[in-house]
């Protein structure tokens, strides 16, 4: 006769089997977690899709809103001689004065439009200097400004200038033409022409992030063509700004006192830091803060203190051509999108430029 022994399982064999299920059952939760978190982007983009082309309409009519403001702003009384950091345009608290204020009670965050809102920010593009225009030794103190020392100002500034113009002539200072380019690793090619965005200037030879971002992005800054020789930077106006905060490839020729920062100012008026912190205690009225209701804007660039500097040919009290930023909201669907406005002689502002950030 034969007797049968039935196996119990051990505590062991127990414990095993109950750590498979726990993985298992983790598993499947990281499954589902992953699933639900895909369908919830597909679920946003397909409602981005789907309200595209009302977002962008939102987008046109913040920029119509911003045309209409700085139309508005140059006929209250009193303000139409200057553009400053204490006007609405700008953010500030207007003409708290002004007997008919057309801003009154205006907010220019959620402005509600049909289904939805917009946010709309403006900045005038003549607080910076035009990157197109500028000369070859103000591109070289914009650059010591920031932070390079001469001799790699010099050479970043003979590159800049050989990316803008139209002829493939080697520089008398170094610089950089197709040559340069194409011993790269990618290769490409120059502009040879204008700049059409400032960040152009990120592909431009010496011009690496830092100098570009100043202190938003803290990385080195190699110029070298092996990309080993670091350039040395020195102490700078301490304000962090890099040539994005002080060029812009759009707007006229001379840079608005009132709204230019202690960089620009500095690089203007011939490097003298004790001087263009003297025009931004001026303007900024007594409390030193710009956009107050204190503020003392300059009413012409003659009143400019410029040491020997003629002010009139590099300053102006007015600004022409504004960048114009538009959040656009419907529902949980949002889109940013950036026009540029020309604001000229006549009644009505010129958009010049309209897309998707």
């Amino acid at each position: 006769m034969i007797s049968a022994h039935r196996t119990h399982p051990t505590a062991t064999d127990r414990g095993a089997a109950l750590v498979i299920v726990m993985i298992l059952v983790l598993a499947m939760a990281v499954m589902a977690g992953a699933f639900a978190y895909s369908m919830k982007v597909e679920t946003r983009l397909a409602i981005n899709t789907q309200s595209t082309p009302e977002l962008e309409w939102y987008g046109r009519s913040g920029v119509e809103i911003a045309r209409w403001i700085l139309e508005a702003q140059r006929r209250i009384p009193g303000e139409g001689s200057y553009d400053g950091l204490n006007q609405f345009w700008a953010g500030g608290p207007g003409a708290m004065d002004a007997t008919d204020n057309p801003f009154a009670g205006m907010d220019l965050q959620f402005v509600p439009i049909g289904e939805g809102s917009i946010s709309v920010q403006i900045t005038d593009l003549e607080r910076r200097i035009n990157l197109n225009t500028a000369t070859e030794p103000l591109l070289e103190l914009a650059l010591q400004v920031i932070g390079a020392g001469a001799g790699d100002a010099a050479l970043i500034a003979s590159s800049i200038a050989d990316w803008r113009d139209r002829d493939d002539l080697d520089h008398p200072k170094g610089g950089a033409e197709k040559a340069y380019y194409a011993g790269l690793t990618p290769p490409y090619v120059p502009k040879d022409g204008p700049f059409d965005d400032v960040s152009e200037l990120l592909r431009v030879r010496g011009v690496y992030p830092s100098l570009y971002w100043g202190n938003r992005l803290n990385a080195p800054s190699p110029i070298a063509r092996d990309r080993r020789q670091p350039i040395t930077l020195i102490e700078a106006d301490q304000t962090g700004a890099g040539l994005v905060d002080i060029f812009t490839s759009i707007s006229a020729n001379r840079v608005n006192v009132n709204t230019a920062t202690l960089a620009v100012l500095r690089v203007l008026l011939g490097g003298d830091e004790s001087l263009a912190r003297q025009v931004l205690q001026r303007r900024a009225g007594p409390d030193g803060q710009d956009g107050t209701e204190d503020d003392q804007p300059f009413r012409s660039a003659a009143e400019i203190p410029s040491g020997g500097i003629s002010p009139v040919s590099l300053f102006t009290t007015q600004s022409a051509t504004f960048e114009v930023r538009v959040e656009a909201r419907i529902g949980s669907a949002r889109k940013a999108f950036v026009g540029i406005v020309r604001r000229g002689a006549g009644r009505e502002g010129q958009v010049m430029l309209f897309h998707p950030e």
